[in-house]
């Protein structure tokens, strides 16, 4: 997607509807709100990994990932994740100078 053609507020409204990665997301960030945005995202992925391990494991021994983030829970909810990493960017993003270059109107 050719994001130098939308405003902030479209990108807003497009990350809220899942449709950007956490990197892309993290890429709409100064550098210095990067790290905080990526440790929150580290977290919720944490937290898709312990829903998916208290649920039905991979594997019938358990979970291989235990106490680790597994990519499979965060395949498996898609967009929602997305979702929930873009809630995540949604406070920092909306302030004008917590936005990279370029984005700061």
């Amino acid at each position: 997607m050719d994001t130098k053609t939308h405003t902030p507020d479209q990108l807003m409204a497009l990350a809220a509807e899942g449709r950007f990665t956490k990197d892309e997301l993290a890429g709409f960030l100064a550098i210095e709100n990067r790290r905080p945005f990526l440790d929150a995202c580290a977290h919720i992925e944490k937290k898709f990994t312990e829903d998916c391990t208290a649920k039905e494991p991979c594997l019938e021994s358990g979970c291989s990932a235990e106490g680790e983030i597994c990519l499979q829970p965060l395949l498996h909810a898609g967009s929602a994740y997305h979702k929930a990493c873009a809630a995540a960017w949604l406070p920092t993003f909306r302030e004008p100078k917590n936005r990279a270059d370029g984005l700061k109107h």
